[in-house]
Order: C-alpha cells, then sequence, then structure tokens
C-alpha cells in the first residue's frame, strides 16, 4: 500500500523516551506525551508527559483486568486539580486507552466530579501494557493532550498489527479508504461506510461531526486526531449522500501506524481499524490558496 500521512486538524501530539517498570515480557515502551499546538512539528519529537504548565496524575496505573476502572486528574503547575474545561467536540475530555502493540482500542469520556477527578469503566482488557491518552482544553487554557502508562497484570499477549489493507469490516459494515498524496507528507483521505454492498446514506453525528480519524505510530504511539473537512464548525453535519467522509491531513514521520475511524450509524458507534505503513516524506507542503 502507498504510504499515507495524517496531522490533527488543530494540534498534533508527539510522543517519546520514557521507560516504564513492571512493563510485561519485554513489551516495547514508548515515550511520554507532549503537545504542540499549531503549525507542529514531524510527529514524534515531544518529550515531556507535562505540557504549558499541566500534567496528567493517574491515581492508579495498575488495572484489574475484568473490571478495569480509570482514575485521573489534571493539575496545573502548583499541583492542584483543574475543574473547568472548555468542550471540545461536544466533550470536556476525551481519553483514549490502547495497547501497546495497538491491537486494542478505546475513545470513552469519562465524568468529572467535584474534587476534579475523571473516571471511567473501561471493558475487560487483556493482560499487558498500555497507554491512556487524554484531550482537552482547559477553560481560558491551552488544548493539550496529556499520556500515562498503565498495566493489566497477567501473562501478556503481544499482538502485531495486520498488513495494510485497504478495507476494513465492523459490525457488518465495510468501511473502504482511498488517499490522494500531496508534497510534504499533506494527504486526502477518504473513508467510505457501505452496507450489504449500498453506501450508507444516512450516517448519524458522532462527536458532532460525521466522524472521527486517531492515528497512532507503533512504537513510540504518536498521536494525532482529524476531523473531517466537510463539517462546519459549530452546525450539524449533513450525512454524505454517498457514504464518504473526507480528511485533510499530514503525517510527516515515516513507521507504521493504527488507523481508528469512528463512525455512527444505527444508534450505536462504530470503529474501522487500518495498518498503514508510511513511507520517507518528500518535499514541503504546497501553500494554501
Amino acid at each position: 500500500m502507498r504510504s499515507v500521512r495524517f496531522r490533527l486538524g488543530t494540534f498534533a501530539v508527539a510522543l517519546a523516551g520514557a521507560s516504564l517498570v513492571g512493563a510485561a515480557a519485554g513489551a516495547a515502551i514508548g515515550p511520554d506525551v507532549a503537545v504542540v499546538v499549531e503549525a507542529p512539528p514531524p510527529v514524534g519529537e515531544g518529550v515531556v508527559a507535562a505540557a504549558e504548565g499541566y500534567r496528567l496524575v493517574m491515581k492508579d496505573d495498575i488495572l484489574d483486568a475484568a473490571t478495569p476502572k480509570v482514575r485521573f486528574a489534571i493539575e496545573d503547575q502548583q499541583g492542584r486539580r483543574v475543574r473547568r474545561f472548555t468542550p471540545v467536540h461536544e466533550r470536556l475530555l476525551h481519553l483514549i486507552v490502547v495497547s501497546r502493540d495497538l491491537t486494542s482500542f478505546h475513545h470513552v469520556h469519562p465524568t468529572l466530579d467535584r474534587a476534579g477527578q475523571w473516571s471511567i469503566d473501561l471493558p475487560p482488557l487483556a493482560a499487558g501494557s498500555y497507554r491512556a491518552i487524554a484531550d482537552f482544553q482547559v477553560e481560558d487554557g491551552p488544548r493539550l493532550a496529556l499520556g500515562s502508562d498503565l498495566i493489566v497484570p497477567g501473562e501478556p499477549h503481544v499482538g502485531r498489527l495486520p498488513e495494510p489493507t485497504r478495507v476494513a469490516r465492523v459490525d457488518g459494515y465495510d468501511v473502504e479508504l482511498r488517499t490522494i498524496e500531496r508534497r510534504g507528507g499533506q494527504v486526502e483521505a477518504t473513508l467510505t461506510v457501505r452496507r450489504d454492498g449500498r453506501a450508507v446514506t444516512n450516517l448519524q453525528p458522532y462527536l458532532g461531526a460525521n466522524g472521527h480519524l486517531i492515528a497512532l505510530r507503533t512504537g513510540d504511539l504518536a498521536y494525532s486526531h482529524v476531523h473531517p473537512t466537510d463539517d462546519e464548525p459549530g452546525s450539524r453535519p449533513v450525512p454524505p449522500t454517498d457514504g464518504a467522509v473526507h480528511f485533510d491531513a499530514t503525517l510527516t514521520s515515516a513507521g507504521r501506524y493504527g488507523l481508528y475511524f469512528d463512525f455512527r450509524h444505527g444508534g450505536a458507534v462504530h470503529t474501522a481499524s487500518f495498518t498503514f505503513d508510511q513511507g520517507a516524506v518528500v518535499g514541503t507542503p504546497e501553500m494554501e490558496h
């Protein structure tokens, strides 16, 4: 498959250099998270888990396999819990929990209590090493994504992403990915949802959009979150008549990526997963006109 490159529409997050004590059976340990706002450099150059005076503090970094509960707080540089956030795509905070091998992925939305602690129950998780990424905007403050490592005890099964394909099947839907590549890592990506061979023409809004794309790179788990180009900010999205959701994105670092496309239909959210190999990026991005 040809290389695919993705960029967060308003920011990109890069992960680099951290170790995790007790990581299971030699699993690859990725770095901490740093955030770059606007005009980001190539994904993968960040170094720290805290950014712009804020940090993610987990209450527990070891989860129960059968009933995993994630609890955490966002703290400022004085160690005070942040309690006021600005909604981003209809939620105060988006939490991504992904296994280090990228074969397990959850995009969820915790609740915030009066003490400033976030919490959510996850479905059962297999033993192994995981990464939690909190994506949020502080009220009158920065838009950030901060990460922390988690462990589910037990004998881990370290998997691997399948080889790249253009079509993913999930819950009876076939999702096809097509791309047009530009200079400097820019790409136009189109994801078309079909069922029983016919385009789904009545996709339902999910978090204020016709769909969401999240890309994570193997190894360091560099992260980006991309939204459709067809959606007008602040307006209810119009379902595409051909079942196709369009994204403009840029991913400027080489590597293998897991790509997760969330869409809503039939009153349920579905996630189509893809594998992409990104080769070397040539040239500089084209100028916008």
